[in-house]
């Protein structure tokens, strides 16, 4: 198994990655806090009213894991997590906002 232990030896990278980005909700919250600095967990969840917390929770443990995207943890009551993406992750944000551009003008086709 590769260091992520999650792909045999020898396993794509290019893979790994399309696989990442394509997981529901993932693209969509690395758009959305590429748009902020960084951003409380509750908001990323109140601008993705979809996604359920669990989810939003996994998808951005994820992320962490791969670099994507830091995690800071206030010690309030409650606690109060922040996030924000890596230099990895603002270069994962140029692409996925590339994709939102040319959305927009294939609909206009």
């Amino acid at each position: 198994m590769s260091e992520q232990g999650r792909q045999p030896e020898g396993y794509c990278s290019v893979d790994r990655y399309l696989t990442l980005i394509s997981t529901k909700w993932t693209a969509h919250i690395i758009w959305l806090v590429s748009q902020h600095h960084e951003m409380r967990f509750g908001q990323i969840q109140k601008q993705l009213a979809l996604v359920s917390s669990k989810v939003l929770s996994e998808r951005l443990k994820r992320l962490k894991e791969e670099g994507f995207v830091w995690r800071r943890q206030e010690e309030t009551v409650p606690v109060t997590v922040y996030y924000g993406l890596t230099p990895k992750g603002e270069e994962l944000a140029e692409i996925v906002d590339i994709i939102v551009r040319k959305s927009d003008d294939w609909d206009k086709l």
